[in-house]
């Protein structure tokens, strides 16, 4: 119960990162480890004098502590921990359990404090007390700690987004299309987005722009070698790519090899540090709305961000946007006006573009009396 419980409090830890517990106190993960260490200690020490080891053959006696050994690390620390990563729910459930089982272990901690203080006594160097962590440093840390479970497929541009000229485009609409979408990269396709064939960087087309180019100068002879990565990779492996290589956009494929997106350096940083807006980026409305218990919820809105906003966990295996939950509920092509229950909240799917859904109503139903 307590290796299931610190499993929970690890993650509660991680969300009130730089938070001092109050003094004389250990973090409560801290406590569950310390105690269930504090038992398995316990129960090795009872396994030998149940087994009576001193009075057996030393082998004998070596194969029973080893197989008892073995027995208690796969019940208190590998068990719970591969059930607590399937079913993290459960964890949390068990973990006002576990916090109740700690009270005959306060001397020990007392003792922990003691040697805490002690030792930061003698090797910290004198400097004035530390302090807090803020909400932003926080935040940043959470986001270099989650970028390696974070996979490129759910922070990409998709294509319906992505902004991308063909490659038979004259000059003039080459430029065209650069001013128009304020990006300094963008892809080149040679007849459809599935083609990718490479990189045009807005300010090799200065020149051409100024008029300072050869009269016979095609925009063309100024691509770049498109990056290409999978929808799975993780954006540190990707972040490590950004850092080796000069292209700070590649080109997202999926499992067929057609095009799912774009991502650059940009949204990768965004992952760590937040929002990262400059003078051209229109202001947008906020994804999600809220008035009274009604909420107006953008189709692009992950469904941890809509879990935060409905204070209900809405979950999907296979998904991870709320476009893809209503797709994956209805089992077609959602319509303007379609409705449906789900977890409590009567969902209805007030505008829908080019097959993408781009508002939802969500709406909490009274539960019947």
């Amino acid at each position: 119960m307590l290796a299931f419980g610190e499993e929970a409090a690890v993650g509660e830890a991680l969300h009130t990162l730089g938070d001092a517990p109050p003094a004389g106190r250990v973090p409560l993960h801290r406590a569950l480890h310390v105690a269930r260490l504090a038992l398995l200690v316990l129960a090795a020490v009872g396994a030998g004098y149940a087994l009576r080891a001193w009075e057996r053959p030393v082998l004998e006696a070596v194969l029973l502590l080893s197989a008892t050994a073995v027995f208690l690390f796969v019940l208190a620390d590998a068990l719970p921990r591969s059930a607590a990563a399937l079913a993290p729910e459960l964890a949390d459930a068990a973990l006002p359990v576990a916090r109740r089982t700690l009270m005959p272990f306060r001397p020990l901690f007392w003792l922990l404090n003691w040697v805490d203080r002690g030792l930061h006594h003698m090797l910290a160097p004198p400097a004035a007390a530390p302090q807090n962590m803020g909400i932003a440093q926080r935040d940043m840390l959470l986001g270099v700690f989650t970028i390696a479970d974070t996979c490129v497929d759910e922070v990409m541009t998709p294509r319906l987004d992505m902004a991308a000229v063909d490659v038979t485009a004259s000059n003039e609409q080459m430029l065209d299309v650069v001013r128009k979408s304020g990006h300094t990269r963008l892809p080149v396709y040679d007849g459809t987005p599935d083609s990718i064939v490479g990189v045009i960087f807005a300010k090799d087309l200065v020149p051409l722009a100024a008029g300072l180019a050869d009269s016979g100068g095609r925009w063309q002879d100024l691509m770049h070698p498109a990056a290409f990565v999978p929808e799975t990779k993780t954006l540190d492996s990707l972040l490590r790519d950004f850092q080796r290589g000069r292209s700070h956009l590649a080109v997202v494929v999926d499992e067929f090899g057609g095009t799912a997106g774009i991502i650059t350096l940009q949204d990768v940083l965004e992952e760590i540090v937040g929002e990262i807006r400059d003078e051209h980026d229109a202001a947008e409305p906020p994804a999600i709305r809220q008035d009274g218990d009604r909420y107006w919820v953008d189709g692009r809105v992950s469904l941890g961000d809509l879990s935060s906003a409905l204070g209900s966990a809405v979950t999907h295996p296979e998904v991870s946007t709320v476009s893809g939950l209503i797709y994956s509920t209805l089992g077609r092509v959602p319509r303007p006006g379609d409705e449906l229950t789900l977890d409590g909240f009567k969902v209805v799917v007030e505008r829908v573009e080019r097959r993408r859904v781009t508002s939802v109503r969500f709406e909490r139903v009274a539960a019947a009396i």
